[in-house]
């Protein structure tokens, strides 16, 4: 990282949970203030709901707390963990593990245990939503690579949109699991991302690595 750079990571981590805060509470209020707003069109209407006002209010709400969500993933996933030491070599092959996929080991990263936990469940969670006949891998260069291929399941499916804060499923449930995770690996020196290969997709959780001699080559 730059030297001048080093002072706006250091006010994102000191001001984010803070900020998170601030930003759902107009969010909140919004929320409050729109059921409040239907109430008084029912009342105005002689207690009888329109069918188009509640479509718009309940669609701005979903909207509004969606947005809420978006805030606390980001500013709470940008940041290291509240309460957690510097980072330390984490083993993913017990983490692994618990989502079926056998590796030979020790594979050490430098992170926190619960944070990439939580990035390898959101990776195969999102996987799971986006990619049928899914299939998990690895492979090992200069970096860890967890990979699973699929078929995408939706006609619709753009390999740039599944990382994004703002995705909707094909069938129309908004999901945020790729993004965070994404956003976790990048955080520890990683990367996420998705290509096309023939009619596949495959998606592909990349991650720095501590080689020694007790490492397998492959």
């Amino acid at each position: 990282m730059e030297p001048w750079l080093e002072n706006f990571a250091r006010a994102i981590f000191a001001r984010s949970s803070d900020t998170a805060h601030d930003l759902k509470t107009p969010l909140n209020v919004a929320v409050l203030n729109l059921e409040l707003l239907r109430m008084r069109l029912r009342k105005l209407a002689g207690g009888e709901d329109d069918a188009k006002v509640l479509g718009y209010t309940a669609s701005i709400e979903t909207e509004l707390r969606r947005l809420a969500r978006i805030f606390d993933t980001f500013f709470v996933l940008s940041t290291p963990p509240k309460g957690e030491e510097a980072p330390a070599p984490v083993d993913l092959v017990p983490l692994l593990a618990e989502h079926e996929l056998a590796v030979d080991g020790p594979i050490h990263v430098l992170g926190h245990e619960p944070r990439i936990r939580q990035a390898l469940s959101l990776f195969f969670e999102g996987a799971a939503k986006v990619l049928a006949n899914r299939e998990a891998s690895f492979q090992r260069d200069e970096r860890f690579h967890v990979l699973i291929s699929g078929d995408p399941s939706g006609e619709d499916f753009e390999v740039t949109k599944i990382f994004k804060f703002y995705y909707t499923d094909a069938s129309g449930n908004a999901d945020l699991s790729l993004a965070a995770a994404r956003l976790i690996a990048e955080t520890y020196g990683g990367e996420l991302n998705a290509t096309l290969e023939r009619d596949k997709v495959v998606l592909r959780l990349s991650v720095p690595w501590e080689r020694n001699e007790e490492s397998p080559d492959r």
